[in-house]
């Protein structure tokens, strides 16, 4: 089953969580069961933006659109990831708050654990369905996170719905809450920033640009290397681009062995896939690395 597919039945199946757990909330007097489906309804929104993203992902390149939408799965994984986050704050500060206010309604407690169990049984699917796409891709991995944090605060109102009816303890599902939101804003940061690296054009992990230098300064053919811009276009593909000074003045033909040198240098040691150079000889410019 392709990922697309899998997102489609993944999102019909929390569309089906939510509104059982609106009405059970409802029904059952649960902030907290209500909280968790308005957590599952930004998960729905989340994976409706990541199928889009697929989808536009896959459309050609146009005379407008030169990159096509090659980032689209990058800024969708900068939108659920700071979703997740701005989500895990606000449940964080509202189990706080509710800690310290004394329960006064009757909650169905057989209602909260029913339904609680029944979000983590179905949860626990979509996430399995999602882990494997979610090695590959910042998009997979965003919707990922979204139905892994679902499952988590499903395992808090279970928690709390258990430790109420039981026990009489009140303050389970908010103590678990908060745990569980700590740990989804230190997950989802690294997505955040990891998609935020790409969007700003950072220099991509591992590269070196200095080293880089060296390297392509060790061709006996050239003098030196500069203007030098290295970025990702998205996950997979890396870009760069840059001035070459030769030390001999050649024939455009000439240039021709010389770039397949440093394209091969650049390809096997720091795995840049798509390279622009322009040679020069002689050129009175600024010779800076950066420019």
């Amino acid at each position: 089953m392709k990922k697309e597919s899998r997102l489609k039945w993944v999102i019909l199946l929390n569309v089906i969580i939510t509104v059982s757990q609106i009405v059970g909330g409802i029904v059952g007097n649960s902030m907290a069961l209500i909280s968790d489906a308005m957590h599952n309804f930004s998960d729905v929104a989340a994976l409706i933006i990541s199928l889009v993203a697929i989808i536009l992902a896959k459309k050609e390149a146009t005379y407008s659109k030169s990159f096509g939408y090659k980032r689209a799965e990058v800024l969708a994984a900068f939108v659920n990831s700071a979703v997740i986050i701005a989500v895990a704050v606000y449940i964080i500060i509202e189990s706080i708050q509710r800690l310290q206010i004394t329960q006064t309604l009757e909650i169905n407690n057989d209602l909260v654990i029913w339904l609680a169990g029944i979000a983590i049984i179905a949860n626990g699917l979509s996430v399995v369905f999602l882990a494997k796409d979610a090695k590959n891709s910042m998009n997979m991995k965003s919707a990922f996170l979204h139905l892994l944090s679902d499952t988590l605060f499903s395992v808090a109102v279970l928690g709390g719905g258990l430790a109420m009816k039981y026990y009489g303890v009140t303050w389970v599902d908010g103590v678990l809450s908060i745990l569980i939101g700590v740990y989804l804003i230190a997950t989802s940061w690294q997505l955040l920033w990891g998609s935020t690296k790409i969007l700003l054009q950072f220099v991509p992990e591992g590269i070196n640009i200095p080293h880089l230098v060296e390297e392509v300064e060790q061709l006996k053919e050239v003098k030196n290397i500069h203007h030098i811009h290295v970025w990702q276009l998205d996950e997979y593909t890396i870009h760069l681009e840059a001035h070459v000074d030769l030390r001999e003045d050649l024939p455009v033909s000439h240039t021709n062995e010389i770039q397949k040198k440093i394209e091969e240098l650049l390809h096997t040691n720091f795995s840049i896939g798509h390279i622009t150079l322009q040679f020069e000889h002689g050129l009175e410019e600024n010779k800076k690395l950066i420019q």
